[in-house]
């Protein structure tokens, strides 16, 4: 449901015509707009002003509120976004309420300035920012006291009502009076809502205006908006029709040049009309105020008409000045542009060509065949209102007309015949392309490269097309194009597919069997030990200890590949039988010989009681001849292994004596 954004309440006491004269409003004499500003939240409200806890932006919570320009996102989205205050000012501050749980006056300030005996129109606006229908609604009481508490006027919303998913501000307004003597007033709100699930509201723009007869002004002869050119003699009457509704009443007219910003009292127009003498040039605005005669000269007691804007022209100064680039290439087509002043709402053009009628109505001229010394100009007719000599001549314009340079481009290749994984440089030629050409270098059409004369790839593929483009730095350089393209030949390489692990047994041979693709021409094995023919691709191996062997082979082309295969030789377990550890370096330690390539699942040495003196799962450690740090007897002792035999793939076992040596 949507409710009407502005809700006026006039109440009525029937006392005095005074009373009810509220036809007419003055200027704002309080308008409590909480400020506005970009770089965040507004500053807290002064003591005493609400019983509401402030937080520095944000969602207030229960009892809390804030001073913001914008709030959006709000517990779950339950609230509405409101991105602006109620004037439509995106940096415009607003309070932002989250009620307290019990219902309290959250808003109490003393209004000072007012007349006694006098008529005010309090308003405030408010939104409810709840969505959802089932939750609290504000209810306001707005009460006007004297400052002892004395009752003025009351006026309660009832249930605010949702906004129904968008941002409504409602505007709440009602009359009241001021005693004799009293210029204090205190406003005071009252939500009578409990808090919690809902409850939630802005507050914005609390004015005081003061309230009297109805006012309505005319010029004479003016039934609109009033122009007048500079200059202009004539006399403006200004009439109005005021409500008569004071007991005693006076008048005065008012004038402000700034858009209604600050008035100011015509000396001498205290009447009912008032003839405008003529004036200079400006914008001025005119109304009239009216107060009761005992508030003279006090204009927060006035009320005042709408007013009525005087425009007074100055006489146009037309004029037209046209502009173009500094040149035109020979062929190529010439802008003008127009600028004008004073050229009113729909301005006429006449282009000239040395002097002749050439184009049309329009700020822009192109011509597409121009030549030195052309001279172009503009004549522009002025619309403007007040124009005395409406048509202006521009400037004369010759642009100079530039020869189209002649330039070409040759691009050469290292190569033009490669192997696939070959680095191919291209390098550009320029024929007259002045200091600094630039260079668009093309693979099959697509740019690839802009750096500048030179070009490298190691990416190409058969029949790519490389070509190249050149644009001078001469002035009306065109864009050239190497008049043929380099076609790549690109050979594929050779493959190599050879088998990685190898395992053969000490003094056995193998035949390398590598699979291989291209037309091969030469084939090379390193290191030719162990092969019957290192230049055949299937050589037979027998190498006496594990050796990689690498094929290199080449193709009728001369593209090149290279793979290499890993041949372990696996000699069976053979362990020393002495060992003497006595620090020369020389067979100090009792071990599984380094050229044998196992890996050992378990090594145990035994003394003669079959006591364990050594154990190890470490291929590369053995025993020293010692048990906890202390040097063994001489003597024979007993060896176990178990370890792994890479050509059965089965767990295998060994034993035997050594002899220590001392």
């Amino acid at each position: 449901m949507k409710y009407t954004a502005t809700i006026f309440f006039l109440l009525l006491c029937g006392l005095a015509s005074a009373q009810t004269c509220t036809g007419g409003l003055g200027d704002p004499i309080v308008n409590i707009t909480f400020g506005q500003g970009t770089a965040g939240p507004g500053s807290p409200l002064g003591s005493g002003i609400t019983n509401l806890n402030w937080i520095s932006g944000g969602c207030p919570s229960d009892g809390e509120y804030t001073i913001v320009n914008y709030t959006s996102g709000c517990w779950g989205n339950t609230w509405v976004t409101v991105a602006q205050d109620h004037t439509g000012n995106p940096g415009g501050y607003f309070m932002l309420i989250n009620a307290s749980y019990a219902p309290s006056a959250f808003y109490t300030q003393q209004v000072d300035g007012l007349c006694g005996g006098t008529s005010y129109q309090f308003a405030a606006w408010v939104m409810n920012i709840g969505v959802i229908p089932s939750q609290i609604r504000p209810n306001i009481t707005f009460r006007i006291e004297k400052t002892d508490g004395t009752l003025l006027q009351t006026f309660s919303t009832g249930d605010i009502g949702l906004s129904g998913g968008s941002a409504q501000w409602n505007q709440y307004a009602f009359y009241f009076d001021t005693p004799t003597g009293v210029s204090s007033v205190v406003i005071r709100m009252i939500n009578n809502a409990p808090g919690g699930d809902g409850n939630d509201l802005v507050l914005d723009d609390i004015t005081f205006r003061a309230a009297g007869p109805s006012i309505k002004t005319a010029v004479s002869g003016f039934p609109d908006t009033i122009s007048l050119c500079q200059d202009d003699p004539q006399t403006l009457h200004f009439t109005s029709l005021v409500e008569n509704c004071f007991p005693s009443a006076i008048y005065e007219w008012e004038v402000s040049m700034d858009n209604g910003q600050t008035w100011n009292t015509i000396a001498g127009e205290s009447g009912l009309s008032y003839d405008r003498p003529a004036t200079v040039p400006g914008n001025y605005l005119y109304r009239m105020a009216v107060a009761q005669t005992s508030n003279a000269g006090i204009t927060s007691c006035s009320v005042a008409s709408q007013a009525e804007l005087v425009r007074v022209i100055p006489f146009p100064a037309p004029a037209v000045t046209i502009g173009s680039t500094p040149y035109v290439c020979a062929g190529g087509e010439a802008v003008f542009t127009a600028a004008t002043v004073d050229g009113g709402a729909d301005p006429l053009y006449q282009w000239k060509l040395n002097g002749v009628d050439a184009g049309t109505s329009d700020t822009v001229f192109t011509i597409a065949a121009l030549a030195s010394p052309d001279v172009v100009s503009c004549v522009m007719t002025s619309d403007a209102a007040c124009v005395i000599d409406p048509v202006a001549v521009s400037n004369t314009l010759s642009v100079p007309v530039v020869p189209i340079p002649v330039t070409g481009v040759g691009i050469m290749a290292s190569a033009d015949a490669i192997c696939a994984d070959s680095l191919v440089s291209f390098t550009a030629t320029a024929a007259n392309g002045g200091l600094t050409p630039s260079y668009q270098w093309m693979v099959n059409g697509t740019v690839v490269d802009t750096t500048g004369p030179a070009y490298a790839s190691g990416n190409l593929k058969d029949k790519d097309m490389i070509t190249c483009t050149m644009t001078g730095s001469l002035t009306c350089s065109p864009q050239v194009t190497a008049p043929e393209a380099i076609q790549m030949t690109v050979y594929p390489l050779p493959t190599i597919l050879l088998t990685p692990d190898t395992i053969i047994a000490g003094g056995t041979a193998i035949r390398l069997a590598p699979v291989l693709t291209g037309d091969i021409t030469q084939s090379q094995w390193s290191p030719v030990t162990g092969l019957d023919d290192a230049t055949v691709s299937g050589p037979l191996a027998r190498p006496v200890s594990t050796t990689t062997y690498q094929l290199d082979v080449v193709t009728a082309e001369g593209c090149r590949a290279t793979g290499a295969e890993k041949i372990t030789v696996y000699y069976d377990v053979q362990m020393p039988g002495a060992f003497t550890p006595n620090g020369d370096g020389h067979n100090d330690v009792f071990r599984v010989p380094p050229s044998i390539a196992v890996s050992v699942r378990r090594f145990a040495v035994y003394n003669r009681q079959g006591g364990m003196v050594f154990m190890t799962t470490n291929v590369s450690k053995g025993w020293d001849g010692s048990l906890g740090g202390n040097m063994q007897a001489a003597g024979v002792y007993a060896w176990v292994i178990e370890y792994d035999n890479p050509l059965t793939k089965r767990v295998e076992m060994k034993k035997g004596t050594v002899v220590l040596v001392r």
